[in-house]
This record gives structure tokens, sequence and C-alpha cells, in this order.
């Protein structure tokens, strides 16, 4: 156990401005990931994203594209 937390000691002042750009960098996407899921799953946003459900499969896009020249 003593070996792990060794290997996972961090020297705070030995940090260059680039290491503390990049963990703030990783921290602030963090939360930014975790806001985004905490809106897309949140149960009264239920009903903006359900219409956007099956866009993958729509007929309408197959449609648009064979109008542009392209066969089946």
């Amino acid at each position: 156990m003593n070996k792990l937390l060794e290997y996972f000691e961090t020297d705070w002042e030995a940090m260059t401005r680039a290491d503390w750009t990049g963990l703030i960098i990783v921290l602030v996407l963090t939360l930014l990931m975790v806001a985004l899921y905490v809106w897309i799953f949140k149960p009264s946003n239920r009903d903006k994203f359900e219409q956007y459900r099956d866009f993958v499969n729509s007929d309408e896009d197959v449609k648009r594209e064979v109008g542009h020249g392209q066969t089946k």
C-alpha cells in the first residue's frame, strides 16, 4: 500500500505552467461534461430531445440524398 501511495504522490511545487494549464483544462472539461450529462438526462428535458430520437433513420434524408443525383 505504501508503494501505491508513493506512486500517486504529486509534487505540487514542481509543477510548471504547462502542468497547471493542463490540469485546469481537464477539470473544466470534466465539469462541462458532467453538466451536459445532467442537462441531457434531466427528466424535464425529455420532450425536447425525443424529437431527435430517430434522426438517423429518417426517410426524408434518404429522399433528399437521392434528389441530388445519388441512386439507391
